[in-house]
């Protein structure tokens, strides 16, 4: 199974914040693309918390095999991954089709530094590091809603 949908025991903190998000009916499959393990952790964590299914790939290699395997409702994609851009895994992901699929660039460099392909992100949205986890399953929940 791709997706898990359960989540490991977690700290406290994350706890209290997860229990004051919203809570969907609908069940979302999200893409997490993410190479820094506490982030990626804290991540899938909290959207797992909202009913969501998370797979996670640790590289852009990784994503475009998930990407391969099944379409997801949305990703969240980390632009500084190893073996490949987060930018050429966006570039492929709207090549191979899938330009409906959005996209929720959460990423430490500001937006500004999108020189080229602003364009393949969307449909989608970008995030700037550091972030609460509610922030992200917020942006995850709107762009399910768009």
């Amino acid at each position: 199974m791709p997706y898990a949908h359960s989540a490991a025991p977690s700290s406290q903190p994350l706890q209290k914040e997860a229990k004051r998000l919203p809570t969907r009916t609908q069940t979302v499959r999200i893409l997490l693309v993410e190479d820094e393990p506490v982030t990626s952790q804290v991540f899938a964590r909290a959207l797992q918390r909202n009913g969501h299914h998370v797979r996670v790939a640790k590289d852009g290699m990784q994503a475009l095999h998930a990407l391969r395997d099944d379409t997801p409702d949305v990703v969240v994609l980390d632009l500084g991954l190893p073996t490949m851009p987060g930018i050429e895994v966006l570039r492929r992901l709207r090549e191979s089709g899938s330009a409906s699929v959005p996209v929720i660039v959460v990423s430490g460099a500001s937006e500004r530094m999108l020189k080229h392909g602003r364009e393949l992100l969307q449909p989608g949205t970008w995030l700037e590091k550091p972030l609460r986890p509610a922030e992200l399953v917020a942006a995850v929940e709107a762009a399910v809603r768009a």
